[in-house]
């Protein structure tokens, strides 16, 4: 596997705002996934499939059009297997319409010409997070085992995302590999690296929303700055964070700062200390295993460069482990500071920045 082995695309979810504002329709889309250097379009149903959840034939003809005329390849559709009744919120589905919704997506993404259906899961965040409220739960691993052999006849490949909290060494998803290994429908499933995987840092919106509420933004960017530190996976991430918490305090730093440090904070999944995220070693040894990859990304500064990952050294731990496939930007950055960012620009400043990377990893040989 090499550099050259992975191309890039982006998910229609990364265009919300713009597509709910109607400023852009598929074509629109389409056109900006192009425009950035993108091959390939993930697609979201509910957005942009006036016929949704069924393909009709006016539609298909479009999407074909575009596809064609437009130069873009279908990679994959979101699946995200929503438990709830639409029409009675007091309602959850049972196992069976489960999966009976999800042989649909997977029918569905066949018509598209998608190789991929993007399904949240039981271990989509991990097993520490996993609900053991039975009837509540998403797409389990035995609907998933009922799921594996129609998905490898029909050509889809179910790509279990692991999103944060989640990890990709966390065991969340060992169910559903077993299912794999006991069906042996390998072409049926497999693994998917969300990025939110292996943030290390907060966004500059993250930041704005927490001086508002009375945090000190020096205290703040000292903290961000310890926190890019302890992943760097270069040897110099010793960070001592009883150290951290006592500069902190000389620094005047209150309940607010204290609860960024060390947990819970309102707008922050995990807390500075105790931010989990998955060793660059790590996504080297399952990278060869990974089926598909989301670009999760909340910002990408001016000059096409990232706070929030690592990305040098992410892409090269992915082309040195041998992946193999598509990676689609999912940018959600937009729902932090509603309409005030340009989905567009962001979107093509983090294809700019990826594609730097692919291009230092093929320079190196990988």
């Amino acid at each position: 596997m090499s550099s050259k082995d992975i191309r890039l695309g982006a998910s229609t979810y990364s265009y919300q705002e713009a597509i709910w504002r109607g400023d852009l329709d598929l074509e629109g889309v389409m056109t900006a996934i192009k425009g950035c250097g993108g091959e390939g379009i993930e697609i979201f149903g509910e957005e942009l499939i006036p016929s949704f959840p069924y393909i009709s034939k006016e539609f298909l003809y479009k999407w074909q059009y575009l596809l064609d005329n437009i130069g873009i390849e279908p990679v994959c559709y979101e699946h995200f297997a929503d438990r709830r009744y639409w029409k009675d919120s007091k309602r959850y589905l049972t196992d069976d319409e489960v999966f009976e919704v999800s042989l649909q997506y997977l029918r569905s993404a066949k018509k598209l010409g998608c190789p991929f259906i993007k399904l949240s899961h039981d271990g989509h965040n991990g097993r520490w997070i996993m609900n053991d409220e039975e009837d509540h739960k998403i797409v389990n691993a035995r609907i998933f085992e009922r799921l594996l052999p129609f998905a490898e006849e029909l050509g889809v490949k179910m790509a279990l995302e692991v999103h944060a909290p989640g990890l990709l060494e966390d065991g969340g998803n060992d169910d559903f590999l077993e299912a794999i290994e006991r069906t042996r429908c390998y072409e049926g499933g497999g693994l998917m690296l969300d990025f939110s995987g292996v943030y290390r840092d907060i966004c500059p919106q993250q930041e704005d929303a927490f001086v508002k509420r009375g945090a000190k933004r020096e205290i703040i960017r000292y903290m961000r700055e310890m926190s890019r530190k302890a992943h760097t996976y270069d040897g110099n991430n010793q960070v001592d964070w009883d150290e951290v918490e006592a500069r902190v305090k000389e620094m005047g730093g209150g309940a607010l700062e204290l609860a960024m440090l060390n947990g819970p904070a309102l707008g922050m999944q995990l807390s500075f200390r105790n931010m989990l995220i998955t060793p660059m070693e790590t996504v080297k040894e399952y990278a060869s295993r990974l089926v598909y990859c989301h670009a999760k990304m909340h910002w990408i500064n001016e000059d096409c460069t990232s706070d929030e990952i690592d990305y040098p050294r992410l892409f090269r731990a992915l082309c040195e482990g041998g992946f193999k496939g598509w990676i689609c930007t999912e940018f959600e950055g937009q729902r932090l500071v509603p309409h005030t960012l340009n989905e567009v620009e962001l979107v093509r400043r983090q294809h700019k920045l990826m594609r730097q990377c692919l291009a230092d990893c093929a320079a190196e040989g990988l």
